[in-house]
């Protein structure tokens, strides 16, 4: 039948070593110039400008029971 067969698969070492490396890459993560900007970008920046434009887009547009003849812009009446 289909089963029992473990032995005949031949391991690519390549494949090996990157599953190796990528199962151990946080014993070997170091914080570097280059992973600090990373963090901070991913963590502070980018998070603070997506904020800053959906609060500046929300307050903005008024999508509430607008018929169409009415203007989106502006305070609602």
């Amino acid at each position: 039948m289909a089963g029992g067969h473990h032995g005949s698969l031949k391991p690519d070492p390549a494949v090996e070593n990157f599953n190796l490396w990528r199962e151990q890459h946080y014993l070997r993560f170091r914080w570097t110039p280059a992973n600090v900007k990373a963090a901070v970008f991913g963590i502070i920046v980018f998070p603070t400008a997506l904020y800053t434009a959906v609060n500046y887009t929300t307050s903005r547009w008024f999508w509430n029971a607008k018929l169409k003849d009415q203007t989106l812009a502006g305070k609602p009446e």
